[in-house]
């Protein structure tokens, strides 16, 4: 839907579609370069989940959506604690995938990955999701390795009015999320309050309970500049460990996070547009308990406090009718205070300075060529340059083929350089040499992982069969891979891995009331340097699949499976997925503004999520069950 100018109004409920919908023109995306472009020309393979099929997937959390992604892989080290990744290597915290949310990075600088409960982000705010499936560094820095996913919530006018939803469920399922939006005079603004609470996997303390505050301002200074602003903050508290265990006990531990992201805005004009933005985000998490170690109690404080702060600029502008041009540049500070990871480092800290530029250009009517890269410095780690190069050849008005070459740089976090977690039991009477405990001892001097990625891509749309079709034949090769060997108490240089394949992602409509997505992945071929450890954490195959249908005006039926292969997670042992995940939705329309939704998850759930009985003597095994909840919502 698109942006409501002022003055202009929209009602609260989604409008159905129309045959103008049906056969409208390509979508279009943004991350990819920058730059709004249809997919068929971006210069990446993407998948975009628009506010349609997030309704249909009835999902509760964030990332049941993304398994909607072909070649995802969506798994969780516990309940509260969600793995998600692209393409393979999946571990408690992926390391490799930027997560954006309207524009600002999620990426934690700690440990890597996202903690996802912590985001603050109701599904209901969310309109669409774009996900580029393969390295883009060229546009967005050093941790979008293996791909990005963009999360774009709703502008508030596109959303007027009151919102409330609630959801309860078995398993202690209990959401509520209450949201205001309006317009006062020049101002649009969304307030939403949010609470998430469940009782995690059976059989582990791994419960959670969240609350969170989501405001957004858009403020029109003129027709043409908007200074937009996005606050939120929240708390959550969740379970940790494992009944009789020593080093790891059953308790709860909170994390509090807080977040301001500032931008100002010049529309697009006939020529050129800009955006300057500032972002500031912090976590702490306070997690502390006493541990029973060589006959002692010895307190364990694994508390974390982690600060970004973010300012950029980003410059579009057309030269000609043939060329666009987006550059731009920023630097970003990021400070971590931790003295049971750092010791007498703490705070640790890096500066990163970055500057990137991308360029479009038509060659004649059929082919665009689109140069980019991004050129960063790290305090810590020096230089890097991130280059991309594709070709995109609109063969046929429906066939369009995307050659890509790109050079993807991973910037190690600031535990894998730094950490140094010993613990000295001197003052608790143990003894040399007994008495100091390395867990972690990081050497120090890593250089950045690197990945050479190739893609042929074929992008093909059907006239009179709705159906579009997007297919990529891809190698990866990951050199200087970071990793904690299991017999290591450092970080290291553990080689290269390579891996290629093929992927298939099909989006159909049979009828005006019937959509049809899904995606297949087959990695053909898989090594690494070493004794194949790395090359397993590849799934040989990983399958999506999504069908919704508006079986009345009222009533809409939606199913979802997913499914992938035997993978090693990098941190642990197999994963004993096998059977997959089936969920089952319907969707009632009871007025204009009321809907009622019943969902069932895991539908004759055999297996277990992430973290199997080969697992049990390191990590809480992950025991899954069919779960179901009812969600009502209501637009007044």
């Amino acid at each position: 839907m698109a942006i409501l100018g002022p003055g202009q109004q929209t009602d609260a409920a989604e409008p159905p579609l129309t045959e103008h919908d049906f056969f409208a023109d390509m979508p279009v995306v943004l991350t990819a370069t920058r730059l709004r472009q249809p997919v068929s020309e971006a210069p990446a393979a993407v998948t975009i989940i628009d506010r349609e099929m997030i309704d249909a997937s009835g999902a509760r959390e964030l990332v049941d959506i993304l398994r909607l992604v072909p070649g995802m892989i969506v798994a969780r080290h516990s309940n509260h604690e969600p793995v998600v990744t692209y393409g393979g290597l999946p571990e408690r915290f992926a390391r490799r995938m930027q997560v954006l949310v309207d524009g600002r990075s999620v990426y934690q600088p700690f440990s890597g990955g996202v903690l996802w409960p912590d985001l603050g982000l109701a599904i209901e705010d969310i309109a669409r999701i774009e996900v580029i499936r393969g390295p883009n560094a060229a546009a967005y820095g050093p941790n979008s390795f293996q791909g990005i996913i963009n999360i774009i919530t709703r502008h508030p006018a596109e959303i007027p009015g009151r919102h409330v939803t609630t959801r309860v469920g078995n398993n202690g399922g209990r959401d509520l999320i209450g949201r205001q939006a309006g317009r006062q005079g020049d101002l649009d603004y969304r307030l939403t309050l949010s609470t998430q609470e469940d009782d995690g996997f059976p059989d582990g303390n791994d419960d959670k309970r969240a609350y969170f505050a989501d405001l957004r301002l858009d403020y029109r200074l003129t027709h043409r500049h908007t200074f937009s602003t996005y606050a939120g903050a929240g708390q959550s508290r969740k379970g940790r460990g494992r009944p009789a265990e020593d080093l790891d006990p059953e308790r709860h531990f909170t994390t509090d996070r807080a977040h301001v992201h500032l931008k100002l805005e010049q529309d697009a004009a006939t020529d050129q547009s800009w955006t300057l933005e500032y972002a500031y985000q912090q976590y702490r998490t306070v997690d502390e308990f006493d541990v029973a170690f060589l006959g002692l109690r010895v307190p364990i404080d694994e508390n974390v406090r982690t600060e970004r702060h973010d300012l950029g600029l980003e410059h579009r502008r057309h030269v000609g009718a043939a060329t666009r041009v987006v550059w731009g540049g920023g630097i970003r500070h990021d400070r971590v205070v931790s003295p049971t990871y750092f010791g007498e480092h703490s705070p640790v800290s890096d500066d990163l300075y970055r500057a990137f530029a991308s360029f479009e250009h038509l060659l004649g009517d059929v082919t665009t060529l689109n140069l980019g890269a991004m050129y960063e410095h790290s305090r810590l780690f020096g230089d890097e340059i991130s280059p991309r190069a594709a070709l995109n050849v609109r063969a046929h008005p429906r066939h369009t083929l995307r050659f890509i070459a790109a050079r993807a740089t991973r910037t190690p976090v600031l535990t894998e350089e730094l950490a140094y977690r010993v613990y000295d039991l001197t003052d608790h009477g143990v003894p040399p040499p007994n008495n100091i405990q390395v867990v972690l001892d990081a050497e120090g001097g890593l250089k950045p992982e690197t990945m050479e990625y190739f893609e042929l891509g074929h992008h093909q749309t059907f006239e009179g069969t709705r159906l579009t079709l997007d297919s990529k034949l891809f190698s990866t090769r990951i050199r200087g891979l970071i990793d904690a060997s299991r017999a290591s108490t450092s970080f290291a240089d553990r080689g290269d891995v390579s891996y290629e394949g093929v992927e298939v992602q099909a989006d159909y409509r049979p009828t005006l009331r019937t959509r049809l997505h899904g995606g297949f992945t087959h990695h053909f071929y898989r090594t690494d340097d070493r004794d194949g450890r790395y090359a397993d954490a590849i799934p040989r195959n990983i399958l999506t699949t999504a069908i919704s249908s508006r079986v009345s005006d009222a009533l809409t039926l939606s199913a979802r499976y997913y499914w992938y292969s035997e993978v090693d997670w990098v941190d642990g042992a197999p994963m004993g997925t096998y059977d997959g995940f089936l969920d089952l939705s319907a969707r009632w329309s009871l007025n204009r503004g009321a809907h009622l939704g019943i969902t069932v998850q895991d539908i004759l759930a055999r297996g277990y999520d992430g973290r199997g009985p080969d697992n049990s003597e390191i990590y809480q095994v992950n025991r899954r069950e069919p779960r179901s909840f009812a969600t009502l919502s209501v637009d007044f």
